[in-house]
């Protein structure tokens, strides 16, 4: 449905950090992420459901990957020269180069014999990409085998007061 023209955002003012605290905290826990942000008290207008969605996908990705002998995934969070950038960070095996142009199509796997139960539907960095774009953002991701992988988000930043 995002992929669609006729999708329409539900925009509000959303404090990022916050936001993301919450994320960690309600579905992974504050020790299984290393969090590092600036700006906490700045607000963004922005679809809240969508971006916890996308940080939701991104945090599990990076969980999943990170071996428990690694050491945590990073989240860099930080709103500068009119956009908030979102970094997340593993420590995994990384993915080769060859992969890492198609790991935002639908249904892309880089283990084609991964199944349902162990690998999702292959739509997590899809609808990651698509929620970015949709709030005028973009989604790269960056990875060296045998280090890890980086999945950089950047939305435009605009200021705005709390709502409500």
């Amino acid at each position: 449905r995002l992929d669609s023209r006729h999708a329409k955002l539900d925009l509000s003012a959303v404090s990022p950090a916050a936001l993301l605290r919450e994320v960690i905290e309600q579905y992974f826990g504050s020790d299984q992420c290393a969090l590092q942000q600036s700006n906490e008290a700045a607000y963004m207008i922005l679809d809240e459901t969508r971006i916890r969605l996308l940080l939701r996908n991104l945090l599990d990705n990076a969980l999943r990957h990170t071996p428990v002998n690694r050491p945590r995934p990073e989240v860099h969070s930080r709103l500068e020269a009119g956009q908030w950038r979102l970094e997340v960070v593993d420590h995994g095996q990384g993915i080769s180069a060859g992969h890492l142009p198609h790991l935002t199509e639908p249904f892309y796997r880089v283990d084609r014999a991964r199944q349902r139960d162990t690998g999702g539907y292959g739509l997590g960095l899809y609808l990651c990409r698509v929620i970015a774009e949709a709030h005028d953002g973009k989604l790269q991701i960056d990875s060296t085998v045998g280090r890890g992988t980086t999945v950089t988000i950047t939305l435009p930043y605009q200021a705005d007061a709390p709502s409500g």
